[in-house]
């Protein structure tokens, strides 16, 4: 047992250096700052897709009030009542602008998608990338059809949080119903960026492990910034509502370091695997 245990740490001391070298040499911090300004340039018109999509029929409009619910419980402390209403506000003006201005929209937020899978091709070391109309489908894709998967697996979630606010007796296993919720929809969304952002053939095997590891991250950061609500609750004392300002970079930069480490690990995991490939076949060969 005691040696099983050592080869545990040694694969995962090996694994980590590694990554953190891969991390590293990938300068993701960089790429995390560059994600964070293109986010906050972005939200505004994929909110305003989202809205637009969610308000084809009468079901998919209901999913709204859920769905915005789900992003200001996940938003970090002290900033998603000031931020988020700003946002919403500020995508429903966007029904009065014209055509260009429309199209305008829809381009920042396209090129969001295509600077994050810029940061995902840079950290594999891939080369070759898409072509542009693959690109624009897979990306036309995740505007269109992830808002409404996205509603539509919200359904049983809404449900607990009702629950939960009615204050049932089941309040204890539905609050761990919650955490356990929340930290499936954190992996399930690092899955499809794993999977379908690098141009390779990504093993699921790995890329789950990455997107398990960067959802646990996820779900400590939102823990820490929510222990240390007191304290936002005191800057925004002196700040006011600006106080929201910095908070939610921090958080949100924080947040593409997280998804950013775990894509970094899942193309480590891949490097090893094929490292090793091809010493075997070599070996086979001699």
């Amino acid at each position: 047992m005691p040696q099983l245990f050592n080869q545990i740490y040694l694969l995962i001391k090996r694994y980590g250096h590694l990554t953190k070298s891969r991390f590293q040499n990938s300068n993701l911090s960089q790429k995390a700052a560059q994600l964070t300004l293109s986010s906050l340039l972005a939200a505004v018109p994929i909110i305003t897709i989202i809205v637009g999509i969610l308000s084809f029929t009468p079901t998919l409009k209901d999913m709204q009030s859920q769905l915005f619910g789900l992003i200001e419980q996940h938003m970090a402390p002290g900033t998603s009542d000031i931020m988020l209403p700003y946002l919403i506000e500020f995508s429903a003006q966007t029904k009065n602008l014209p055509i260009a201005g429309l199209i305008a929209l829809v381009l920042t937020a396209l090129l969001l998608l295509n600077s994050f899978e810029n940061s995902v091709q840079s950290i594999w070391r891939i080369e070759k990338p898409r072509k542009i109309r693959e690109r624009l489908l897979t990306y036309w894709a995740i505007l269109t059809l992830g808002p409404i998967l996205f509603a539509a697996s919200l359904s049983l979630y809404g449900t607990l949080i009702s629950m939960e606010i009615q204050d049932n007796q089941t309040s204890s296993w539905v609050n761990n119903l919650l955490e356990l919720a929340t930290i499936v929809l954190y992996f399930l969304m690092l899955l499809t960026l794993n999977f379908l952002t690098p141009n390779a053939d990504v093993s699921v095997k790995w890329a789950s492990i990455s997107a398990l590891l960067g959802s646990i991250g996820l779900y400590t950061l939102n823990t820490i910034f929510s222990s240390f609500a007191h304290f936002f609750t005191s800057y925004q004392v002196v700040y006011g509502a600006f106080a929201a300002i910095p908070i939610f970079l921090i958080w949100l930069q924080t947040s593409w370091l997280i998804v950013l480490a775990s894509i970094c690990l899942c193309a480590t995991l891949h490097s090893i695997k094929n490292t090793s490939q091809d010493k075997n076949l070599s070996s086979g060969q001699d």
